[in-house]
């Protein structure tokens, strides 16, 4: 029978490196966040996830092994992307694909544009863990996104944001917008894709949410699946009038993608639904 990782488990393989390591707040049910007091790190590692990819490997201890590896990447974050292949890099973002217990992983440090952007963002919830909410929450309801493993945040005085990553399982395929380019997406079922297109909006719409940035370079169509990646910008809205604002940003941005397209009629069509 395979060992399943717990809290236990996990909290110590990561005390292995710091002592000053606590558990705080539970955050949801399997994601428990930690702090580390003196580094004035905070971070959450969803338990479930883990001890899923744990399940799928042969060796018995391997949910334990792979906590300790994941424990070393959250020590060293900036080390772990220099290692690993860069994958995208500019001014917001550096992400890079790294191998943990061969498992294909990727790793997304926030970059701050300049002094006065990073004062700006000082108070507010990092991008690294709303990507991280807002994974577990589309996974929760069906949709497919890159199985969220865990976030950073850098901050002092329990509030000040000085920087974060985000941890999350690597997702095979090629976004949208290369297929679209390279012609590649002739080749998929289209009302497939669109299904799914329509099961994400459908879930955005009742949940008063929006993603954010309906780029279709933020989509992999894989194996008749979307999975829906750069989740920072995905939040839902207290107010209704926000959320019918957003989600129409939503439409708009996802109907521009398709512009001088075989497929932007059918597309059009497609929207009128909504």
């Amino acid at each position: 029978m395979k060992a399943l990782l717990d809290t236990k488990a996990l909290t110590a393989a990561l005390t292995a490196f710091d002592e000053s390591l606590t558990c705080a707040t539970e955050q949801k049910p399997s994601a428990d966040i930690y702090r580390q007091a003196e580094k004035r790190a905070y971070f959450a590692v969803d338990l479930a996830a883990l001890t899923e990819l744990g399940a799928r490997a042969p060796e018995q201890n391997f949910s334990q092994r792979l906590a300790g590896a994941v424990a070393d990447v959250l020590q060293n974050p900036d080390a772990a992307i220099e290692a690993g292949k860069i994958l995208k890099h500019d001014r917001t973002t550096t992400v890079a694909k790294i191998q943990v217990m061969g498992l294909s992983l990727v790793i997304k440090r926030y970059n701050r544009k300049s002094l006065l952007h990073g004062f700006t963002r000082l108070w507010r919830t990092t991008r690294a863990r709303r990507s991280f909410d807002a994974a577990r929450w589309l996974l929760q309801h069906g949709i497919l996104t890159a199985l969220p493993l865990a976030f950073i945040e850098n901050r002092s005085f329990g509030a000040l944001n000085h920087g974060a990553y985000y941890l999350s399982l690597f997702h095979p395929g090629d976004n949208l917008l290369r297929q679209l380019n390279s012609g590649a997406i002739k080749n998929h079922d289209f009302d497939a894709l669109l299904s799914e297109f329509k099961q994400l909006l459908r879930l955005l719409r009742r949940a008063n949410a929006a993603h954010g940035d309906m780029k279709i370079s933020n989509f992999i169509f894989h194996s008749n699946r979307l999975c829906v990646l750069d989740l920072d910008a995905t939040q839902p809205y207290k107010r209704a009038w926000q959320a019918r604002r957003a989600f129409r940003k939503d439409l708009a941005r996802f109907e521009r993608n398709w512009v001088g397209s075989d497929f932007e009629s059918v597309v059009a069509e497609f929207l009128k639904n909504f």
